[in-house]
């Protein structure tokens, strides 16, 4: 049952991260043509740089407000990206802030 849920998120991530733009880039492929990069790579780069929002957003907190599980998550989630992709590191992170805030709850 985890590994249909994992990958389905996966699935959803990526479906959503192909749509994004990426014109910045495509002028930059364009002057570069020999050197660009493949489609897969472009489209895993793209799934990458959106969990690298929802990671953002998961570990945002309001300025005034100390939130201890938060303070954790967004302390973990440098040295987890040292280690693991910002896929991999988001998937690590939503599990642990949620089993968090249930055994703190």
């Amino acid at each position: 049952m985890k590994n249909k849920i994992f990958g389905l998120v996966l699935i959803l991530m990526y479906c959503s991260s192909v749509s994004a733009s990426t014109e910045r880039y495509n002028n930059v492929a364009n002057q570069f043509k020999g050197q660009a990069l493949s489609d897969e790579t472009v489209s895993n780069a793209m799934m990458q740089g959106a969990c690298l929002v929802q990671l953002k957003e998961l570990t945002f907190k309001k300025k005034n407000d100390f939130d201890p599980i938060s303070e954790w998550v967004n302390y973990r989630s440098i040295s987890l990206l040292e280690q693991y992709s910002p896929c991999e590191t988001l998937i690590i992170l939503e599990v642990a802030n949620t089993q968090l805030r249930e055994s703190h709850g």
